[in-house]
């Protein structure tokens, strides 16, 4: 008698539970909204998430301005100015002040924010990508950006031209969440284009920085690196 072998059933894949699924179905697309509205804050949206970064950034911002160490008289641009805090705060230290923002929104939000140095001239907003400054060749003594190098189109070509409007010895300071430590998820890959710090210092060296210098402040962030540079 011939015994038929049964066959074993192959156990199905188990899908994730359904809650899963639904949190990523919906994170996803929030993930990336949001970081759209990080590159160029507009609407409602962008209003709030300005409030929200004045305070998350704060300390950030605060270390750069004094790596940057502005003085008084010394003409200062800040690429991505958001709310326009850190340009308030580069007047109050007695700076002439350039802001480039890609963000109307922002734009009229730090137009408020600092409505009194812009009527005394003190400080001058721009709308632009920062891929080419708005300024003469060898005009600014210092500039400064934080949390924004994600979002240039071409950051080797906006380095090269800071080095092109700066004034020799002019200086730069650059803050950033560095490319080495990995993307948390709420921040979309295909928005935040994140550098290393070595592939940063590289792009400074290739504009003809000198003097380049890496700053961690782990009392602030571990993940977040100021870089220092001086134009030749």
């Amino acid at each position: 008698m011939l015994l038929r072998r049964r066959a074993c059933p192959v156990p199905a894949t188990r899908r994730p539970p359904w809650q899963h699924r639904a949190r990523a179905a919906i994170g996803v697309p929030v993930g990336r909204y949001l970081s759209r509205q990080a590159a160029g804050p507009h609407g409602a949206v962008g209003r709030l998430l300005a409030r929200i970064w004045v305070s998350e950034t704060a300390a950030v911002n605060d270390a750069a301005i004094e790596l940057l160490n502005p003085a008084p008289g010394e003409q200062v641009c800040e690429i991505g100015f958001g709310p326009g805090r850190t340009l308030g705060r580069l007047a109050a230290a007695g700076a002439d002040v350039i802001g480039v923002e890609v963000s109307p929104t922002m734009v009229a939000t730090a137009a408020r924010r600092n409505a009194a140095p812009i009527a005394t001239g003190r400080i001058r907003l721009h709308r632009g990508d920062g891929t080419a400054l708005p300024v003469a060749d060898d005009s600014l003594d210092a500039v400064i950006g934080v949390h924004t190098i994600y979002f240039w189109p071409d950051p080797a070509a906006t380095l090269l031209d800071m080095a092109r409007a700066l004034r020799p010895g002019g200086r730069l300071v650059l803050a950033f969440r560095a490319g080495e430590h990995p993307l948390p998820a709420r921040f979309d890959p295909a928005v935040y284009h994140v550098p290393t710090t070595s592939q940063a210092t590289q792009w400074l060296h290739a504009a003809g920085f000198t003097s380049i210098d890496v700053q961690r402040r782990a009392n602030i962030s571990a993940t977040v690196v100021w870089l220092t540079a001086t134009a030749a």
